[in-house]
């Protein structure tokens, strides 16, 4: 996730947070070319297993879901990652978390 995160945030950024004069899309298209790879590290990671430390969800998948999360945002496609694309949909559905996506 700290190669993700910084990458993800540059998109964010400057598709979604700056004032439209001072977004970048050429940094911001070049972030989502850099995310590929860690991304396609996540993917090959989970390609045998349902959560990054095997069969339980812990901590660390709470972590790298929730950084992960902000692809949906940024409109990142992850389907080229099926694997970390049907972990992130899994992790986004358990129960304590749309609990607390229907509090917001």
């Amino acid at each position: 996730m700290t190669e993700i995160e910084p990458l993800l945030m540059t998109v964010f950024m400057n598709r979604i947070i700056l004032p439209a004069e001072q977004r970048d899309e050429k940094v911001a298209g070049k972030a989502v070319e850099d995310i590929k790879i860690p991304i396609k590290v996540l993917d090959e990671h989970l390609h045998n297993r349902e959560y990054l430390l095997g069969k339980e969800f812990t901590i660390a998948d709470l972590n790298a879901a929730s950084v992960l999360s902000l692809a949906s945002f940024v409109q990142l496609d992850l389907s080229p990652t099926p694997a970390a694309q049907k972990w992130l949909q899994k992790c986004a559905s358990r129960p304590a978390n749309l609990k607390a996506a229907s509090m917001k």
